[in-house]
């Protein structure tokens, strides 16, 4: 029998899916996923941009709102703390007691911390074969008019030697730093039969200073009588 052929003319021109290059297949649905992948996150993106803005609109609203808001203005007081216990009052009898320990005290003479920067500025080169010290007179308040008081008692006398006269020197120069001394004064500075070969030896005094002269009282006044007599009738 002979064959008969029952499809159209030009069918066997078309080409089938099948017949198709892969690599033009794979490329073309890959590019559709990247696309379909691109535009899925814009719109991700697009979306929490447009949240986000939302809420700095109303965050902003709110700001303005507040702003319109006049709040009160608080004014605090000064708190005032009182003492608990008051201080008692000085009495009669205490005002002689408290005027006396105020007099001692004023008058007091701390020797412990004159003798303590005495120890501090000593030199080293400097030996000591006597201090003492005098307390000065105890200041007596001066009558106005009256002539003034005696010049100072020293109160600090030092006699020692020295392996040379600028050790004496540097000693003086120190004692000058002392606050509690004053009119340091070298009564005498003399070397041995051999000159410098020999300690020099020497005196100093120096002016313990006390309390101060309380104020000057004032002068006192003759007191005045009257002759009430003279301007009666007899």
């Amino acid at each position: 029998m002979r064959a008969v052929n029952l499809l159209p003319s030009g069918s066997e021109s078309r080409k089938s899916f099948r017949k198709e290059d892969p690599a033009v297949v794979i490329g073309s649905v890959l590019g559709l996923v990247v696309i379909f992948a691109l535009v899925a996150g814009f719109l991700n993106v697009h979306g929490t941009v447009n949240r986000e803005q939302k809420k700095l609109t109303a965050a902003r609203t709110e700001l303005a709102k507040l702003s319109l808001i006049k709040k009160p203005v608080i004014v605090t007081k000064p708190v005032v703390t009182k003492p608990i216990i008051a201080p008692p009052a000085i009495t009669s009898e205490e005002q002689p007691l408290l005027t006396a320990l105020t007099t001692a005290m004023s008058t007091r003479i701390a020797w412990d911390r004159i003798l303590r920067e005495f120890s501090l500025v000593l030199p080293s080169d400097v030996r000591l074969t006597a201090l003492t010290l005098t307390a000065p007179p105890a200041p007596v308040a001066a009558v106005a008019g009256a002539p003034a008081a005696p010049p100072s008692v020293p109160g600090l006398t030092i006699a020692g030697t020295a392996y040379s006269r600028d050790g004496v020197a540097r000693l003086l120069s120190r004692l000058m730093l002392i606050p509690d001394l004053s009119d340091v004064t070298l009564s005498n500075a003399s070397a041995g039969p051999r000159g410098d070969a020999d300690p020099v030896q020497f005196n100093i005094t120096a002016v313990v200073k006390g309390a101060p002269a309380p104020p000057p009282l004032p002068a006192p006044v003759a007191p005045v009588t009257t002759d009430t007599t003279s301007g009666s009738s007899s």
